[in-house]
């Protein structure tokens, strides 16, 4: 007689590899927003900072500094002995606008800013509550300034 072969997969087999299949798909499906989150997130900060760095600048250099910001861009301005002279952001922060990022609400002290009006960065360092509503259309968040002029992201 002849002994038969086995041949295919076991039971205990099959449901090892089921269960290990439905394991990495439920890692990859909780991961899956986090890359596009981190990304916007990471866009947020660098504006933070970049916000941080204009008031900084601002007291270091004894000057005043206005911004225009629309929805998808800044550009600074430095009255300094009484003239404005344009700021070269790239020389201060070397990042560029994130796509798809935009800016949908800015307030000082609570009031909202009317359209081209700029942010001013004072000598003093006394900046007011300025706070900017940012979003790529899917994630939204907050830049806060307290009263010594730094900037911190809230959700």
């Amino acid at each position: 007689m002849r002994a038969a072969h086995n041949r295919g997969f076991t039971l205990i087999e099959m449901i090892i590899v089921i269960v290990i299949i439905a394991v990495m798909s439920a890692v990859v499906t909780l991961n899956v927003g986090a890359p596009n989150y981190s990304r916007f997130m990471a866009g947020v900060e660098k504006l933070s900072s970049t916000m941080s760095i204009l008031s900084d600048e601002a007291i270091f250099t004894s000057s005043v500094i206005s911004c225009d910001v629309d929805m998808t861009s800044v550009s600074c301005k430095k009255y300094r002995d009484g003239e404005w002279n344009d700021l070269e952001l790239r020389r201060l922060v070397s990042w560029g606008w994130p796509t798809g990022f935009k800016i949908s609400r800015i307030t000082v002290n609570g009031v909202p800013l009317k359209d081209k009006q700029p942010i001013r960065f004072l000598p003093s360092g006394d900046n007011g509550g300025i706070s900017i509503e940012v979003t790529n259309g899917e994630f939204s968040a907050w830049i806060d300034s307290d009263l010594s002029g730094r900037f911190k992201v809230a959700n």
